[in-house]
């Protein structure tokens, strides 16, 4: 609940030049910033239009939660997004539009499509161990941030499109890379807009053209076809609302261009952040690798081996606290509110970091550490229920993340059978800094070489 406030305070001010050029030159800062003032909340008026900046877990889960009503995403960040994302589930404003779309989308994530999408993942991991063999073999470095963006590409992929990383679909993979940051680059710097033809944003819209160009085939081709039985369900379930008249072929391709990117992304930094971690917390790392010989026993893990993988998850859950990917959420406020004492005008415009708010003090004892332990269920088993909203590593309420179940599947397999059998060895051990583009990713990578743990090898089946 947010803590109440028997009167109505004077929200801290911010310079709007001073907070515009800290945003651009490192944004988590900025939200640091704010969290050490008095609340945690700040706000900045440009234009005639406040800014409220808010840190707390409480605050967020005002906004997300209790109050969400009042809340929708016509907001920069997702503004800026629709561009190449359209006007899919991920930054849908809000409204009858986003609830169509949501229920829509919602069945492809059902349990029994879960566990087709691990299926595939466990393919895609296979492939992955038989690459990993080569370069420990050989001492060769590898890119672990670029191993996992490949590997996720390949699962995202196979579950969405029922086709494999070849040609034209990885074409798509390049072209939302260099996307996703141009569009990091311009929510900084919003200028000129993207009708100016400059050579930047030609290039911006032509990349947009092949992805689009590009996925509009794959649904055309797939259009009174069967679908591939590997596929999760989704595209067959868009394509029927389709032929049904429910959907344009324009929203199924900005369903499937904002889904790819979404779980392609969330997927690739997760893991690699997970490698990050595990690698500078040796103590960690072997008590990961002791559950992973008792459940595992070498062999390869499989969803029905998620369940007894308890401190795997624990694992995923801890660095998705300290790194998560989603690093700032935005939201506009339809009505005037009051949020712990302060005025929320109508049209103002919410921001927050989950990189901050998942370090709050209040929260959270050693913020800054890798102690997995802390998501252990308590005593009457229902976990650190206090503290789960302070995480949103998927959002939280109506608008929670509707893969959540599907990404932490694919994160725990991944991490078990890759980490069974190998022992990522950073090259640079001095801390990483994190990247806030569009997500927050390793800057500069993760060059790091593979060593096989002694006495595992991890049976890699043929895919």
């Amino acid at each position: 609940m947010v803590r109440p406030r028997t009167t109505i305070g004077q929200t801290s001010r911010l310079s709007t030049v001073a907070a515009f050029r800290l945003f651009r030159r490192d944004p988590l800062a900025l939200f640091a910033e704010v969290a050490s003032r008095p609340d945690g909340v700040a706000r900045a008026d440009l234009l005639g239009r406040s800014m409220v900046f808010i840190t707390d877990p409480d605050h967020v889960r005002h906004v997300l939660k209790d109050n969400h009503r009042n809340y929708d995403k016509n907001a920069p960040i997702y503004n800026v997004a629709r561009p190449f994302l359209g006007a899919g589930l991920t930054v849908s404003p809000g409204g009858e539009d986003w609830l169509r779309r949501r229920r829509l989308v919602q069945p492809a994530f059902h349990r029994q499509h879960v566990r087709m999408a691990a299926d595939i993942t466990e393919s895609c991991l296979a492939d992955t161990l038989a690459d990993w063999r080569a370069y420990a073999d050989s001492g060769a470095e590898v890119d672990l941030s670029l191993e996992m963006t490949r590997l996720s590409m390949r699962v995202a992929c196979r579950s969405l499109f029922g086709v494999d990383v070849v040609g034209d679909v990885a074409e798509i993979a390049r072209n939302l890379a260099f996307v996703a940051g141009f569009v990091a680059e311009f929510l900084a710097r919003p200028f000129p807009p993207l009708f100016v033809p400059t050579r930047r944003n030609r290039e911006f819209h032509r990349a947009m053209r092949q992805v689009r160009d590009l996925t509009a085939e794959i649904v055309r081709s797939r259009t009174g076809a069967a679908v591939p039985a590997e596929a999760t369900g989704l595209l067959s379930g868009l394509l029927a609302d389709a032929e049904a008249g429910g959907s344009t072929p324009d929203q199924v391709r900005d369903e499937l261009i904002g889904l790819f990117f979404a779980g392609h992304e969330t997927l690739a930094h997760t893991l690699t952040w997970c490698w990050y971690l595990l690698a500078r917390n040796p103590a960690v790392d072997a008590r990961l690798r002791t559950e992973l010989t008792s459940v595992l026993g070498g062999r390869p893990a499989t969803f029905a081996d998620l369940g007894a993988l308890r401190y795997t998850r624990l694992v995923v859950d801890e660095a998705m606290r300290l790194y998560p990917v989603v690093w700032i959420m935005m939201r506009r406020a339809l009505r005037p509110d009051v949020i712990a004492g302060h005025r929320i005008p109508g049209g103002a415009l919410l921001a927050w970091s989950p990189y901050v708010g998942n370090r709050h003090r209040r929260v959270w004892s050693e913020p800054d550490e890798f102690r997995p332990e802390r998501f252990a269920p308590d005593a009457d088993g229902r976990g650190p229920a206090h503290s789960r909203h302070s995480v949103l590593p998927f959002g939280l309420g109506p608008r929670a993340c509707v893969g959540a179940d599907f990404a932490m599947a694919e994160a725990c397999l991944a991490v078990a059978t890759l980490a069974q059998e190998y022992q990522p060895v950073l090259l640079d051990r001095t801390p990483v800094r994190p990247e806030p583009s569009i997500t927050l990713h390793p800057r500069g990578g993760l060059p790091s070489v593979l060593r096989r743990r002694a006495g595992h090898g991890v049976a890699v089946a043929a895919s």
